[in-house]
């Protein structure tokens, strides 16, 4: 059975409207703000443009494995995650100038660059202004996911931008900077409502350990469907990675073959879409996406035994539904 987005939350017994209410008053509750100004409406335009709610989720999930399981702390901390990462994702389409999101024209494109940057920096310090506002200990999860959560996603990106048309690029390189944009912030969500929760530490942990795999086996699964798909279904061509520098997992694979290898050398920003096709074209057929495949699999594989390891909790049903739904996008 595949699950969408409102069946997953449906499944976790988790309202997907008590999570967006919380995240639209984080701006309507803002005095400074006008509720007429473009950071305010675009930012309600994207909670009201749906999405996953991912890290939401995790928050709530990770909270059930506590003693205080769902408490006003956690969905707070809910909004906060959901909050960090639709800043990254605004700037993350600008750096890649990507046209869409969600099928719709990406902020950038509708407000101009230099407003989006804004409306992303603004998210980010409204975050970090709810740490003055809070006298509980949500103040130190909130802080975690800030100090820690948020540099490393900005590292991501540098690292990102920094790598750009590196054809040479390792292992270890690749790994830290999908690690970075990707699998730190669906760790962080878990063991902060965990830790909201009132649960173990060694809990927590374990959870932490638990987002991480699956944020590994989600970004690679991603890497791997850029290739995959066609322009028609993902909104970009095929290989958009590629064609802007960017050298995933499943081109470093491709590399091994010395022929492939000898193509993609060649590429720079100024080569023709032509060329783009050609080497798209090579990785798809070389067995590069199976063996990217075989590695995603492999994290997924190391979620269930983490999984497992909290077996007697009666919230290891709903780490079980989190991995079916990402085992679905992983194969």
């Amino acid at each position: 059975m595949t699950l969408s987005n409102d069946s997953l939350s449906q499944q976790l017994n988790i309202s997907l409207d008590r999570v967006n209410r919380d995240l639209e008053r984080i701006i309507t509750y803002d005095q400074d703000l006008s509720s007429r100004s473009v950071v305010a409406t675009s930012i309600l335009d994207l909670i009201r443009a749906g999405g996953k709610r991912l890290r939401p989720l995790m928050v709530i999930v990770g909270s059930r494995f506590g003693e205080s399981p769902e408490n006003r702390d956690v969905y707070k901390l809910a909004a906060v995650c959901e909050f960090i990462h639709a800043a990254s994702l605004i700037h993350d389409d600008i750096l890649d100038e990507a046209d869409t999101r969600r099928g719709q024209p990406a902020l950038h494109r509708k407000v101009g660059t230099r407003t989006a940057v804004y409306v992303g920096n603004y998210i980010t310090c409204r975050v970090i202004e709810l740490l003055t506002e809070q006298d509980t200990e949500l103040e130190n999860y909130i802080q975690d996911l800030t100090s820690v959560t948020t540099t490393q996603l900005c590292l991501g990106e540098y690292q990102q931008m920094e790598q750009r048309y590196n054809f040479n690029i390792t292992l270890e390189q690749y790994w830290e900077k999908t690690r970075n944009k990707t699998a730190l912030l669906m760790a962080a969500s878990l063991q902060a409502g965990a830790r909201a929760g009132m649960a173990d530490p060694k809990v927590a942990e374990a959870l932490y350990q638990f987002g991480d795999q699956l944020g590994m086996a989600f970004q690679v699964r991603d890497d791997v469907l850029d290739y995959m798909q066609t322009a028609d279904t993902l909104g970009k061509p095929a290989g958009a990675d590629l064609r802007n520098g960017q050298v995933t997992l499943p081109a470093m694979i491709a590399m091994e073959d010395p022929f492939v290898r000898e193509q993609l050398m060649q590429l720079t920003e100024d080569s023709p879409s032509e060329a783009f096709d050609e080497a798209v074209g090579l990785i798809r057929d070389c067995g590069a996406l199976a063996k990217a495949l075989d590695m995603s699999h492999e994290f997924m594989q190391k979620a269930w035994n983490i999984s497992e390891e909290l077996s007697h909790y009666c919230a290891h049903r709903d780490l079980q539904t989190l991995w079916r739904y990402f085992e679905e996008r992983t194969y």
